[in-house]
């Protein structure tokens, strides 16, 4: 049997580890001293230093208490606990991770309660009216642009509904007549006047027809119910004296109505013809449908 199985080892088993990762690290030291100068080689050389400072310490010098392994109390081997060694430098960063696998979304939450509606705003109040600016300059009249096309004469429009009857307008009349060799005599109306005439035709005479105007006398018809003088007539009728003769003159009117005045003929062998009308107008029995000589 080895001498080593019956030495009871001051060392317990924590120490006779961290001897031979000591070992390990001096081994280390040598070959990077041997090739290599850099930090990390003087590193390794101190860690070697260190230990072989605690391997000095070793067998019956180690420091109370000793530590007894399992190995010792079993007739193993054992080695005295050493003092911790320095902390050896920190090792490069390794490498990123791949990133990891996004995770399940999580349940909805439940929807939180309606706030409580904010109290209305009072109306805002209306604006002033601004001044009204000046009115601005007139500007110059421009040209009187060109007279555009005359445009397409338009479809005869439909014949419209005949108006109604107008006012009777006014009436034109004339009549006469000569039964010697004295004088002649005219009927004759314009508008609404109506007129008796003369004239002398004796050779020694003017041979100017008078008028006289009959409108001017009482009860000529002019408007109303009467209605308005729209036809004359002329006769002559002899009272026995030639140098004494009635003249009749008879008007119709608008509404169907006869009307009569008499003139008087005078005349000597110094003087003219003439007629003295001194009315009035009388009506006489108008025509109407269906008289026989009533």
């Amino acid at each position: 049997m080895s001498p080593e199985s019956h030495t009871s080892s001051l060392f317990g088993p924590l120490a006779r580890d961290r001897f031979r990762k000591a070992g390990m690290v001096a081994s280390l030291a040598l070959v990077l001293a041997s090739g290599v100068a850099n930090p990390a080689a003087a590193a390794a050389r101190t860690v070697t230093d260190q230990a072989k400072a605690a391997a000095g310490h070793g067998g019956d010098h180690c420091k109370p208490p000793h530590h007894k392994s399992r190995a010792t109390e079993g007739g193993g081997k054992g080695d005295c606990k050493g003092p911790t060694g320095p902390t050896g430098p920190t090792g490069p960063k390794g490498p990123k991770g791949d990133k990891g696998a996004t995770g399940p979304t999580g349940p909805k939450g439940p929807t939180g309660a309606t706030g409580a509606t904010g109290a209305q705003g009072q109306p805002g109040q209306p604006g002033a009216t601004g001044p009204t600016g000046p009115t601005g300059p007139q500007g110059d009249q421009g040209p009187t642009g060109p007279t555009g096309a005359t445009g397409a004469q338009g479809a005869t429009g439909p014949t419209g509904p005949t108006g109604a009857t107008g006012a009777t307008g006014p009436c034109a009349d004339i009549d006469g007549f000569q039964d010697q060799e004295v004088y002649e005599v005219r009927a004759a109306l314009s508008g609404t006047i109506t007129y008796a005439g003369i004239r002398d035709v004796r050779p020694a005479k003017d041979h100017t027809m008078r008028w006289t105007d009959l409108s001017t006398l009482t009860g000529y018809p002019n408007g109303g119910t009467n209605g308005f003088v729209c036809g004359v007539s002329v006769n002559e009728h002899s009272q026995g004296n030639q140098d004494l003769a009635g003249i009749k003159y008879d008007v119709i009117t608008t509404t169907g109505l006869v009307f009569e005045t008499i003139c008087v003929e005078s005349h000597t062998a110094s003087t003219a013809a003439a007629l003295t009308c001194p009315g009035p107008w009388t009506a006489l029995n108008s025509p109407e449908p269906g008289n026989s000589n009533n």
